[in-house]
């Protein structure tokens, strides 16, 4: 058996540890802490035909399959403490099944392994999500749900992330620049009217 053999394997396996390590989560931003998102899914109603799944996966974590319901929310919840100083790196698919095929074959297989498939993706239809933000600023007590909207067409599963609108109560009736502009003009103003008070016999 030749000696040098075993120092390589050894190499490799030393070798492969680091990249392993250096493939982990980024260390936490101080400020912050790592939360559980809720997302929720817009559309699913309109598609009675199909079922629906959240996959979500994480590294040092694994991933974990939900089934999505019209206006429910989801959180994407992460196990114990391996997360303690470390961001999560998370990507969320969406997935949707014809309904009649897709109890089909849970009858025949409930353990569901088969629905999360990537290689054979028999009659899935998978649509990427944009994963929301999984670290929040310290102060933050609740995490607001990322709303997607959903739609099947032409044999394509899409989802888009719903934008949040901010309240026009909130909003000022005129940009800063333009509230800095008329109290400039009233000083002027007010310092002209002075002057002409004081010129007058």
């Amino acid at each position: 058996m030749n000696r040098k053999a075993p120092l390589t394997m050894l190499a490799v396996l030393v070798g492969a540890g680091v990249v392993f390590a250096n493939a982990g989560p980024a260390p936490l931003p101080k400020g912050r802490k790592v939360v559980e998102p809720p997302v929720r899914f817009e559309g699913i109603d309109k598609h009675p035909d199909h079922v629906f799944h959240a996959y979500y996966c994480a590294v040092y974590f694994g991933c974990k399959l939900v089934e999505a319901k019209e206006g429910e929310s989801i959180k994407l919840s992460f196990k114990g403490d391996m997360f303690k100083g470390r961001v999560p790196t998370t990507r969320l698919w969406l997935l949707a099944m014809d309904r009649k095929e897709f109890e089909k074959r849970k009858n025949d297989d409930p353990s569901l392994k088969w629905l999360t498939d990537t290689e054979k993706k028999q009659g899935v239809l998978w649509a990427e999500m944009k994963a929301p933000d999984t670290t929040a600023p310290e102060t933050v007590k609740e995490v607001p749900v990322t709303t997607y909207r959903v739609t099947i067409k032409d044999g394509k599963l899409t989802g888009t992330k719903v934008e949040e609108k901010k309240s026009s109560a909130l909003e000022p009736l005129l940009p800063p620049w333009t509230i800095g502009l008329v109290g400039s003009l009233s000083l002027v103003w007010l310092g002209l009217w002075f002057a002409r008070r004081g010129q007058r016999p």
